[in-house]
């Protein structure tokens, strides 16, 4: 009885004990715990994407970890540097050293193209006839700054 009581106890600290693959570093930055990157394979690269908790996530060498958009069943790709992210409901841009660039505050957003992203503020997602559609909001054209252009 005392072992099982023992074996009982131990296998509860150590279930108690396990944390999400993702930590919080800071308010901005979070980073993979070194058991789960330990065994990432980077095939020679700097930064790879990863699938985790419904999610597809940029993942550096050193555990640095950012949330990305889903594109085509993958990670959002890189486009004139950037890629999307999704935090709060809200969409912004990071770079390739997983830092955001453009804060996310729109509600939706197209990636970069030759130093433009199509942007939208106040538009809503509506499913019609089981696809997803973005009505109402205002479009406007940024900068990799962020700011208006037209």
């Amino acid at each position: 009885m005392k072992n099982i009581l023992l074996l009982f106890l131990t296998l509860l600290i150590t279930s108690c004990s396990q944390v999400t693959p993702i930590k919080k570093e800071n308010s901005t930055s979070h980073y993979i715990s070194k058991n789960y990157l330990n065994n990432l394979d980077f095939k020679g690269e700097e930064l790879i994407s990863i699938y985790l908790q419904n999610n597809y996530y940029y993942v550096r060498k050193d555990g640095k970890i950012m949330q990305t958009l889903t594109y085509e069943n993958g990670a959002d790709p890189f486009a004139d540097g950037l890629a999307r992210t999704k935090i709060n409901g809200k969409i912004g841009f990071f770079n390739s050293n997983l830092d955001i660039v453009l804060k996310p505050i729109y509600d939706f957003a197209f990636p970069f193209y030759r130093g433009k992203a199509e942007i939208c503020m106040g538009c809503k997602e509506k499913i019609e006839e089981g696809v997803p559609i973005l009505t109402g909001g205002k479009w406007k054209k940024i900068d990799r700054k962020g700011l208006v252009i037209e």
